[in-house]
């Protein structure tokens, strides 16, 4: 019960604002664009095959039978 009222060395520290973590601020950046880099390149592929696919569905040629 006494140790509820201790502190960790952990949090006790104040943070510094005057340097900010631009490491840790790149990798949030960087991370976010690449996602987002990530879901257009995977939407234009879905896109894409949703427009084959849609396509191949009307395709009524009769020398593919």
């Amino acid at each position: 019960p006494l140790s509820a009222f201790t502190r960790s060395a952990f949090i006790a520290k104040k943070r510094n604002y005057d340097q900010p973590n631009w490491f840790g601020v790149a990798l949030a950046f960087g991370t976010s664009a690449a996602l987002w880099a990530f879901l257009f390149k995977q939407h234009e592929d879905d896109v894409m095959e949703y427009e084959r696919r849609k396509a191949e569905r009307h395709h009524k040629c009769t020398g593919c039978s």
